[in-house]
């Protein structure tokens, strides 16, 4: 079982490699359009929709890291815990609440 310490921890590694607004408004883009494509996936019963959710969703968030950031995706090294703070990031943005995790961040 995975503490919430644990978790925690990856956050604030995983902010620090988000540090640049353009950086996670490549991820908000991909993210974006993959729960689009699978949305699609689910109405038209057709995968190629899952393929395209998976293309467009890295492709966006690597080019926020190799190009934008300069660093290396924590998908790499902890994939299911990327995608939860993926989903995470995706949420504080929608609703704003992402500047106050940032100062949390910054404070640490």
């Amino acid at each position: 079982m995975i503490s919430p310490n644990e978790f925690y921890e990856f956050w604030l590694e995983y902010l620090h490699a988000h540090e640049l607004l353009a950086t996670r408004l490549w991820h908000f883009v991909g993210t974006s359009a993959a729960l689009v494509s699978l949305l699609l996936a689910l109405i038209t019963w057709n995968w190629i929709y899952i393929v395209v959710a998976l293309i467009v969703s890295y492709g966006c968030s690597w080019m926020g890291h190799f190009v934008v950031e300069g660093n290396r995706p924590l998908t790499f090294r902890r994939p299911l815990w990327s995608i939860r703070a993926d989903l995470l990031l995706f949420r504080l943005m929608l609703t704003r609440g992402l500047t106050e995790s940032i100062n949390t961040f910054k404070l640490l």
